[in-house]
């Protein structure tokens, strides 16, 4: 089975567990990729209007096929990333990407990251795939929370899809060249 490519970026700001609703999207995650390789850029936006100054996002729940957790590799940005076993919010996701470090290095307001996830075998991502862990929030707030996308993944087109479309497209020509002549 070939997993399908995916190129999405989706907003979060849906609360999934916990208790304070934040009253507009508060990230971003991009994701593209196909198989086994997927690259991700998640970019906060102002946490600090949205929560709190000390609000900062510690990590990302992931839901896959086949309940394996990735390699990770060329990280560029505003936090580390790394991959802890767990299984998030309501236990039906298989591992997330820790956001934290050392010196309380994490993902803060305006700030990005990106990197790639590289698995032992092609995957792909099932249901709410994703989960965004607000951390740093009042006690007003609940401590912390978890967020799920608010807009819905946009799929890659499959290569054959691209095919159809180039053998419509030269049918439609074909009859258009020979009504003309």
């Amino acid at each position: 089975m070939v997993s399908p490519a995916i190129a999405s970026t989706e907003e979060y700001g849906s609360l999934f567990s916990g208790s304070f609703q934040p009253s507009a999207s508060f990230a971003s995650l991009s994701v593209t990729g196909s198989g086994s390789v997927y690259s991700f850029t998640l970019t906060a936006n102002n946490l600090d209007a949205l929560f709190n100054t000390g609000a900062f996002i510690g990590a990302i729940a992931v839901n896959t096929s086949t309940g394996t957790s990735p390699t990770v590799s060329a990280v560029n940005g505003g936090s580390p990333v790394s991959v802890k076993p767990a299984n998030g919010p309501g236990g039906e996701f298989d591992f997330w990407f820790d956001l934290t470090g050392k010196k309380q290095a994490r993902l803060t307001a305006n700030e990005s990251v990106s990197w790639t996830a590289t698995f032992a075998q092609p995957v792909s991502f099932v249901g709410n795939e994703f989960a965004l862990h607000v951390q740093g929030l009042t006690e007003a707030q609940g401590s912390s929370g978890w967020y799920v996308n608010s807009v819905v993944t946009t799929p890659v087109p499959e290569p054959e899809t691209y095919a159809m479309l180039l053998v419509g497209l030269g049918l439609v020509g074909f009859m258009a060249k020979r009504k003309t002549a």
